[in-house]
């Protein structure tokens, strides 16, 4: 029991106020959160609460312990609220009709936030080894990519299973992005074949584990309305295919020596090409949004990559026929890309 100054007293009546008027779980976590942050959390520990908010506040206590203002926590068992609850009792929380609650774990025993942190690590060690004018562009997406990974599975780790399949979506996502740098970093000799199974191996198997996590929740979850957890495999998918190829075509046209003194028309147009790529590999995740979204930033890839070929025909960089043949396969991702987005356009969203 500790002694009541006026700070915990305003605390306390301020919530209980703003409680009665609110049941809404998500202006409630927002209230609460903006207590952890200012250091006052630890006041609502062991007051008249529902569940749901003892769960949101030790979370809240937990990732916040730091901020907190009154430094012997555990010693606080029950805190009284200064006004009668008796004819004003709040109201209960009322959730969201799709926001099943889950339990949550310490995100750093999960063997899939485990793997990702253990590709992250490798993917930061390999990149020293790349070449200098790689560092912004293969060197840092990739990084970004795994780095992405760990972190959704991090923001993935919440009591509303909605929202967790959202972020493992997206974790799988960057995960498939990742795969594809790593493709095309084996193509361009950056890594070797054993560098690079090693390191697919640890993306396929953090997806692996991701999807079967959420097998489990959507069976454990049938009264709510969630996507279907299997992703395809990318390297299966023609425009994916054709993409690597056209990333290959960019590159070894882009050695040459006319291009020695069109630095920028370079790294633009292996830019494009990547991104085509990348943004292709990440679509390929759980939400039809997300699917449209990034299948459409890579039709917006080939379209750039497009007019600065016709910049550097008109420059004499290149030959027709060097435009010629990386336009039609372009256009036969462009194809590729337009039907999917035409065939699942459909489908739920």
């Amino acid at each position: 029991m500790i002694n009541l100054n006026s700070l915990v007293r305003r605390v306390l009546e301020d919530y209980w106020k703003f409680r009665e008027i609110n049941n809404d779980i998500e202006k409630i976590g927002i209230y609460l959160r903006k207590l952890a942050e200012d250091g006052l959390i630890w006041i609502l520990k062991g007051t008249d609460i529902c569940e749901v908010e003892k769960i949101v506040i030790e979370k809240f206590l937990n990732d916040y312990r730091a901020e907190q203002v009154y430094d012997n926590l555990e010693d606080i068992h029950y805190i009284q609220p200064l006004i009668d609850t008796t004819t004003n009792t709040p109201s209960p929380i009322k959730l969201p009709s799709d926001a099943n609650i889950t339990p949550i774990r310490n995100v750093k025993n999960f063997k899939g936030y485990k793997k990702a942190e253990e590709l992250e690590n490798k993917i930061y060690e390999l990149c020293m080894t790349y070449p200098s004018f790689e560092k912004y562009h293969i060197v840092d997406q990739i990084k970004r990519s795994a780095s992405s990974i760990k972190e959704q599975i991090a923001s993935g780790e919440q009591h509303f299973i909605r929202n967790k399949f959202k972020h493992y979506s997206y974790a799988i996502g960057s995960a498939k992005e990742t795969s594809a740098w790593l493709d095309i970093s084996l193509n361009q000799s950056y890594i070797s074949e054993y560098q690079f199974n090693e390191l697919d191996r640890l993306v396929q198997e953090t997806v692996s584990i991701l999807t079967r996590t959420l097998v489990n929740l959507k069976a454990e979850s049938s009264d709510i309305e969630l996507p279907s957890p299997y992703t395809p495999d990318v390297r299966k998918f023609n425009a994916y295919q054709e993409s690597i190829i056209l990333v290959g075509k960019i590159y070894s046209l882009t050695k040459s020596k006319e291009f020695w003194d069109e630095k920028y028309i370079q790294k633009r147009l292996r830019q494009y090409a990547s991104s085509c790529v990348a943004n292709i590999a990440e679509g390929h995740q759980l939400y039809i949004p997300t699917k449209f979204r990034f299948f459409n930033s890579a039709l917006e890839a080939l379209n750039g990559l497009e007019v600065l070929l016709d910049t550097a025909l008109s420059n004499g960089i290149i030959s027709s026929e060097n435009q010629r043949s990386i336009v039609e396969v372009g256009t036969l991702i462009k194809k590729v890309l337009l039907k999917t987005l035409k065939n699942i356009s459909g489908e739920k969203r």
